[in-house]
């Protein structure tokens, strides 16, 4: 495809009729605000939201979702020796020895991380990590699954899934996902590409299908991330 067609179809899809396209809904706008105030426990949404990282290249959104996780989680290590006596995992910190072996920090800055390589990250780093594409999901399963981890204080989640089917630029993306309402059955995804998009609320069905689109480094569909911090921590 060259590139003149790649901008016209960019283009297209802006102007699409508005029940085709994904209703986002930023958390700043007053429908989202009210989305959140209807949250019985927003304990984990906050601290996701306090240790929110801006990936620090375009292509380090799965380290970005990962340090978030884990910082939010209480997981330091590994901390740069530049903050001793404090501690926090950095999206540099993160590549371990063993991480190295999965993929190198340049080979991250090219070409990102696949859903499996950041769940061996999260493992190697100490913590469980079941990863689930999208191939094996259903609507009603997969709500609640999520259920159940957002209401477990010990776990977090992260989605990689496609831009395109909610409008949005670009194509695969990795964030943490914080919250669910009810209400509007949608979610909130932080978005970790901070300079492009805020925080926002999608319909769950909507993540869904862009979790179902092709990763093509992996070679199949994309998916969830659900990250526990063992007990004994």
């Amino acid at each position: 495809m060259n590139s003149l067609l790649c901008r016209f179809l960019a283009v297209l899809v802006l102007f699409l009729p508005l029940g085709v396209r994904s209703e986002i809904i930023a958390l700043e706008s007053t429908e989202g605000a009210a989305r959140f105030q209807r949250l019985t426990d927003t304990r984990s949404a906050l601290s996701l939201l306090s240790h929110l990282e801006t990936e620090i290249y375009l292509t380090f959104c799965g380290p970005a979702s990962l340090a978030t996780v884990l910082n939010s989680l209480g997981v330091r290590e590994p901390s740069p020796a530049a903050f001793f006596p404090y501690r926090r995992l950095t999206q540099d910190s993160l590549f371990t020895e063993q991480n190295l072996r999965i993929k190198t920090f340049a080979a991250v800055q090219s070409t990102g991380l696949t859903l499996e390589q950041l769940a061996a990250f999260a493992r190697n780093l100490g913590v469980e990590a079941q990863s689930l594409h999208a191939e094996h999901l259903e609507l009603v399963g997969f709500r609640e699954r999520l259920l159940l981890a957002l209401r477990d204080p010990h776990m977090r989640v992260v989605v990689n899934y496609s831009r395109i089917p909610l409008g949005q630029e670009g194509d695969g993306h990795i964030s943490p996902l914080a919250a669910y309402d009810e209400a509007s059955d949608s979610v909130l995804i932080l978005d970790v590409a901070r300079y492009k998009y805020p925080p926002i609320w999608i319909p769950l069905r909507d993540l869904v299908i862009a979790m179902e689109k092709l990763d093509t480094e992996a070679g199949r569909s994309r998916g969830v991330l659900f990250i526990k911090r063992r007990r004994s921590e």
